[in-house]
């Protein structure tokens, strides 16, 4: 599907109302396939691999500015006439909360184990330094050994005790994505290159999804949004839909039924 004149892949199943799946880091659209195909027959479920990832192609880093990303999105969105729900992890969760105080056409958000953004143009600095060092060590390393790193960061400690079938799916994944394109989303798309939407996140309209075990993203939900707007999931740290899959799916089908 071309967006904006850039190339995306999509894939899209079920009926009735559209609900947009956005992945993380690393991620594809392959990351919701277990989702889908629960919310299928409630939902037209539209997956997509974000810029530089899975089989959607990088740009240049002005195009792959997070701000060019929403653009592209909403462009999506404005393919159907009714309001949409959009659910985001991580990365995607970012992206999800830039379109929820940008879009019309969001009636609902689902953030998983994301954040607003920093709130100092400091922070955001210092976070754009580190983010493009960490894609030099990726294009001098290698996808592989980046990787392998990025499986032992504490962020994805809990994955460790994962079913080894479980754990090689992931990884498989990972290292299905292209050196290049990572990188690019780092240095354009990381956490530092988001402008702060703080003020605004605190919507009725946005839900929030944490692991009990993850104790940054909890703090961050906590203090983006009232307490009856997060929903915690036991024995999960920063990847819910993967620690406790069905817990997760329980929580998104839950969520859907509010409104």
């Amino acid at each position: 599907m071309k967006l904006r004149q850039h190339e995306y892949h999509v894939e899209i199943t079920g009926a009735g109302p559209p609900l947009l799946l956005l992945h993380g880091f690393t991620g594809s659209s392959a990351t919701w396939s277990d989702l889908s195909i629960r919310l299928a027959s409630h939902y037209t479920v539209y997956r997509i691999d974000l810029l530089g990832h899975g089989r959607t192609a990088p740009a240049s880093y002005q195009r792959m500015r997070l701000t060019e990303q929403v653009k592209d999105l909403d462009a999506l969105l404005a393919t159907r006439t009714e309001p949409w729900t959009v659910l985001g992890y991580s990365m995607g969760g970012r992206i999800a909360l830039m379109l929820a105080v940008t879009s019309h056409r969001v009636r609902q958000t689902i953030a998983v184990s994301t954040t607003p953004g920093l709130r100092s143009a400091a922070e955001r600095q210092l976070r754009r330094q580190g983010d493009r060092m960490l894609a030099h060590r990726l294009m001098t390393d290698g996808l592989v050994a980046f990787i392998d790193y990025w499986e032992s960061i504490p962020l994805f400690a809990s994955q460790q005790h994962l079913p080894i079938e479980t754990r090689r799916r992931i990884r498989n994944g990972r290292l299905t994505q292209s050196a290049e394109g990572l990188a690019a989303s780092l240095i354009a798309q990381g956490t530092g290159n988001m402008p702060s939407v703080w003020q605004w996140v605190n919507y009725p309209s946005i839900e929030w999804i944490v692991g009990a075990e993850d104790e940054k993203f909890k703090r961050i939900a906590f203090e983006a949004a009232s307490p009856e707007k997060i929903h915690v999931i036991p024995g999960a740290s920063h990847a819910p839909h993967i620690d406790q899959p069905e817990k997760f799916v329980t929580m998104v089908e839950k969520l859907l039924l509010i409104n």
